[in-house]
């Protein structure tokens, strides 16, 4: 299966070299949730994330399924 991954703001740094500006895709075998591919990712554990998944807020334990597009925020102020 595959998924889009999208990094906003101060994460994009942490996507793997060779992606876009903000997003890659990934080919995936078997389940995999938000949480293995934050971990994967090595995005910091001591920032909150924002996940949204087709339209909807999910947790970390969410299973992707194919076709998903992961967009991952961190908390944003603004004013």
């Amino acid at each position: 299966m595959e998924i889009e991954i999208r990094l906003f703001a101060t994460f994009r740094e942490y996507l793997p070299k060779g992606s876009g500006s903000f997003s890659c895709k990934k080919i995936l075998q078997g389940e995999i949730t938000v949480g293995e591919i934050i971990r994967e990712l090595k995005l910091p554990d001591n920032i909150p994330k924002i996940i949204i998944i087709r339209g909807n807020h999910v947790k970390e334990d969410y299973v992707v399924k194919d076709g998903d597009l992961v967009s991952i925020f961190p908390p944003i102020g603004g004013g």
